[in-house]
């Protein structure tokens, strides 16, 4: 069973925003493009293992993606954990294309595509970490020990793998070959080392403790919010400013019109700037000079807010 669905990264989601508000003569346009693409692709990839995932028995394995868990002071995040009563898995996905070298004496990895080798850190070195981490977190909130497995999964089935140590194979592997692997990693650990009541207990801790990552996307591509792109862009051709009158917004370029363009430029502006936002600054950020239209587009959203209707403070959904 599914507990933790997979969903879009809040990452993409504020690059995606941050592409749309930032100008093209910006420094950090093109960093945050190529950011944005390695980090679709790596989506990609974690949802290819969704097929091979489905073939488990709901009733014997929980599933939970993307986790990210405190220890001490510091957070561990985990692509896929698949939780049993006789041990657990972490899955670390990688859509890598070409040629993929591990070296595990320099904890490296080398990618050969089109002729030009890259280094990477080792995804091996990374797994392992998050077993060592997820040991600890199981210990310190009160859980038995439990065997804990970690598998490297290419994702791309015509990636071709390569190391001069053969036990390489045995932790890195094509998708295709995940229930091979999740089989005879069940065939190794045959005991049953928790009850029923507490994989769910596990599971409801697992949940509860999970923190979403909020990255501060303008500090970390150093971007002053100031000279991001204001207004609603047309959802049909993209342009910039749809104009607003008589409750509808209009685009002066390829004459389209509609009602909900601005839900687009309130997810942008919480993304991007902050997660509250008061009539005042919504209508600075989408050009609506009219203070009830304001609010009152604010309102028929049915996004959270508190206070009086002047002083109205309204906050993004916690699910977003």
């Amino acid at each position: 069973m599914i507990e933790k669905e997979r969903g879009i990264p809040d990452y993409i989601s504020k690059l995606e925003a941050l592409i749309r508000r930032i100008p093209d003569t910006e420094p950090g346009r093109e960093k945050a493009i190529s950011e944005l693409r390695k980090r679709r692709a790596g989506y990609k990839g974690e949802q290819k293992l969704d097929y091979y995932l489905s073939f488990l028995d709901e009733k014997e394995y929980k599933i939970f993606h993307g986790l990210r868990l405190l220890n001490g002071k510091y957070y561990f995040q985990i692509d896929t954990l698949v939780l049993t009563k006789k041990y657990a898995i972490i899955i670390e996905v990688k859509n890598w294309n070409g040629t993929i070298i591990f070296e595990p004496d320099f904890h490296q990895l080398i990618r050969i595509l089109n002729d030009k080798e890259e280094a990477f850190h080792d995804p091996l070195s990374q797994a392992e970490h998050q077993q060592r981490q997820f040991k600890k977190w199981l210990r310190t909130n009160g859980y038995p020990d439990l065997p804990i497995e970690y598998a490297v999964v290419i994702s791309s089935p015509s990636t071709i793998i390569k190391s001069p140590y053969k036990q390489i194979s045995d932790k890195v592997l094509h998708a295709h070959r995940l229930i091979s692997k999740i089989s005879s990693v069940e065939k190794t650990n045959p005991v049953e080392r928790l009850n029923e009541k507490e994989v769910k207990k596990i599971s409801k801790t697992l949940l509860k403790k999970h923190v979403p990552h909020k990255a501060d996307i303008l500090k970390l591509f150093n971007i002053n919010h100031q000279t991001l792109l204001t207004g609603v862009h047309c959802p049909k051709c993209s342009a910039l400013p749809m104009i607003f009158h008589w409750g509808k917004w209009h685009c002066s370029s390829c004459k389209a019109i509609s009602t909900t363009a601005h839900h687009q430029a309130l997810q942008d502006y919480f993304h991007l700037i902050k997660p509250r936002i008061t009539s005042k600054e919504f209508r600075e950020f989408t050009h609506v000079s009219s203070l009830n239209a304001a609010t009152r587009l604010l309102s028929n959203m049915g996004i959270p807010f508190e206070g009086e209707r002047s002083k109205r403070i309204y906050h993004k959904n916690p699910e977003l």
